[in-house]
């Protein structure tokens, strides 16, 4: 990864966190668990009439998945990155 591409990565992250510790954002997660349980709840109960209905329901759980647990990706990518480029300087 280039230089510059590390510090568009590590700033995003910076922003990213700085939302997280937003009190809103407590509020915001909860709500999309409440969401995310809710439709699950409905995918298990069998309630989905068709195939189609099934794989929408548990696409939408995938992508409340997804964006609930999207800051701690974005943190492990940066620290991940941050050690690849400090291994390759001790390469080098």
């Amino acid at each position: 990864m280039e230089e510059a591409q590390l510090r568009g990565l590590v700033e995003r992250a910076s922003q990213v966190e700085e939302l997280t510790r937003h009190p809103g954002w407590s509020y915001f997660t909860d709500y999309l668990v409440a969401l995310t349980v809710g439709m699950q709840e409905r995918v298990i109960g069998g309630y989905c009439k068709t195939h189609e209905e099934y794989r929408y329901e548990t696409g939408r759980i995938a992508g409340l998945r997804e964006a609930i647990e999207a800051p701690e990706r974005l943190f492990a990518q940066v620290r991940n990155r941050q050690a690849q480029a400090g291994q390759a300087q001790e390469e080098t």
